[in-house]
């Protein structure tokens, strides 16, 4: 199968993403069916076939929306202003994530507010009628404030790389989590992934050598088997991750190596891991 043809069949068609500056986006009114009228949004990567997109979404003052949910899975971060979910108020730095068909409660935002927010699987229309509840609905709400920093479980980068797991699939490796690296942060190294991987900065900044500088807003969606690096960080950053499977470091010498050579690379070490 082609490469092409093995990400068709993972359900991502969005492409390869490297990268795109949020505020050097136009508003669009939202995209979806049912959102009230004064919400927009900046496209920062979107799924053509089956309309999942990822953006930042701007709720102006005294937005209202009622109960009801999305047939696909959500997940959204706030990144400014309040937004009032049922009687929980979120405020900067809040993470929620709704499985498809869970029930929604009804989002209220006095201030206004902007949110990193996640279509993962199908079109973000919302449908005004009660969805699922029940108490294994597998929703997630967390003030990521109070979850503390963990030294990175994944192998291979330097020290200096702190994570706050936000959500993790342990069937498939998938997770959403939130990466902070300290000021001079110096990665020299080349790398690739079997995973796709998404990446919003949230501050602070960043420097990728096959791409350029991630600031507050950048964002990126690199397809598996990409090279990319090395990394620099001059004042630290928080970057957003998501993945779809599991995340392993995989390195090499050249800037040129394509994504069918790493993914021979790939196989042959894990080839050489299950013969040992």
């Amino acid at each position: 199968m082609t490469e092409e043809g093995n990400d068709m069949q993972r359900g991502y068609e969005r492409g390869w993403v490297e990268l795109v500056h949020a505020p050097e986006l136009p508003w669009e009114p939202a995209h979806g069916e049912n959102w009230p009228v004064g919400a927009e949004v900046k496209v920062l990567s979107r799924d053509e076939s089956s309309g999942a997109l990822t953006g930042i979404v701007r709720l102006p003052e005294g937005y209202r929306r009622g109960a009801g949910h999305h047939e696909g899975a959500t997940e959204y971060l706030v990144l400014s202003g309040g937004l009032r979910v049922g009687r929980a108020l979120r405020g900067r730095g809040y993470y929620g994530y709704s499985p498809s068909g869970t029930n929604q409660e009804p989002w209220v935002s006095d201030e206004g507010a902007e949110l990193l927010f996640m279509a993962r699987d199908s079109t973000p229309d919302f449908v005004p009628k009660p969805g699922i509840v029940r108490e294994d609905a597998g929703q997630i709400q967390l003030d990521t404030a109070r979850i503390p920093w963990m030294i990175t479980p994944v192998e291979g980068p330097p020290p200096g790389i702190c994570v706050k797991l936000l959500r993790h699939v342990e069937e498939t490796g998938e997770l959403a989590a939130l990466i902070a690296n300290v000021p001079q942060f110096d990665y020299p190294k080349l790398e690739f992934h079997d995973c796709i991987e998404e990446i919003f900065c949230v501050s602070g900044d960043i420097w990728l050598g096959n791409a350029g500088a991630m600031r507050p807003g950048s964002y990126l969606w690199r397809p598996p088997y990409i090279t990319h690096g090395p990394f620099y960080s001059e004042h630290g950053s928080v970057l957003f991750l998501w993945v779809d499977e599991t995340l392993v470091n995989h390195f090499v010498d050249d800037p040129r190596s394509s994504r069918e050579e790493n993914r021979r690379r790939a196989q042959a070490e894990r080839d050489s891991a299950e013969g040992a």
